[in-house]
């Protein structure tokens, strides 16, 4: 909450702030050769409903209105399965299942991850 009434603060009434969050808790894998499986998102989503409830509390206390909110189906692209477990097991809150990094050790590039993301446009107000 502390961050949010900063940005209120340095904002001029009326001004936006574009919040774009990943919120699939199960994104997707695949792979040129098919589908590898999910990932376990479930740690990195409970950090989306927090801060979602601190959004909701700055909401509440009249800081700001949502003008738009969209969810948009973004993939990240990996040149090959090795590049994508050592970049995906840098995500916070982010878990590969055993069997879709073995999957993807063998799988034919590109490796893609598929996730949700939210684009929610927020209006400073006075």
């Amino acid at each position: 909450m502390h961050a949010l009434r900063r940005i209120h603060a340095a904002l001029l009434p009326g001004g936006f702030v574009v919040d774009s969050q990943p919120v699939s808790p199960d994104s997707r894998v695949e792979a040129a050769d098919g589908g590898l499986g999910s990932l376990d998102m479930r740690e990195w989503r409970a950090t989306i409903d927090a801060v979602d409830e601190r959004t909701a509390e700055a909401i509440g206390l009249g800081l700001f209105s949502v003008e738009s909110e969209h969810t948009i189906t973004v993939p990240d692209e990996f040149d090959s399965g090795a590049e994508f477990i050592e970049a995906v097991s840098g995500w916070r809150g982010t878990r590969i299942p055993p069997p879709v990094a073995a999957r993807a050790k063998d799988a034919r590039p590109p490796v893609r991850v598929l996730q949700e993301v939210r684009l929610r446009v927020l209006r400073a107000l006075p």
